[in-house]
């Protein structure tokens, strides 16, 4: 996967875990829009960190097995 597309997919995930979340905060917790958008932006952001890191452990438990294979 190329860099741009890795990046493009990397911020769709963030806007929607942010639309998600926003909405939440929103009409869930009764937050008013500029404090919910606060708390959203926080919310997405660390489930977009942990995807990140998941996927980065992956990826080097698969080479790590490659190297023991091949």
């Amino acid at each position: 996967m190329t860099g741009w597309r890795f990046a493009g997919r990397v911020v769709a995930a963030y806007a929607v875990g942010f639309l998600m979340f926003l909405g939440l905060r929103h009409w869930q917790a009764g937050l008013l829009w500029p404090e919910a958008t606060q708390d959203a932006a926080v919310f997405a952001f660390i489930p977009a960190v942990g995807g990140l890191v998941f996927r980065w452990a992956f990826r080097l438990s698969q080479r790590r097995e490659e190297g023991r294979n091949g």
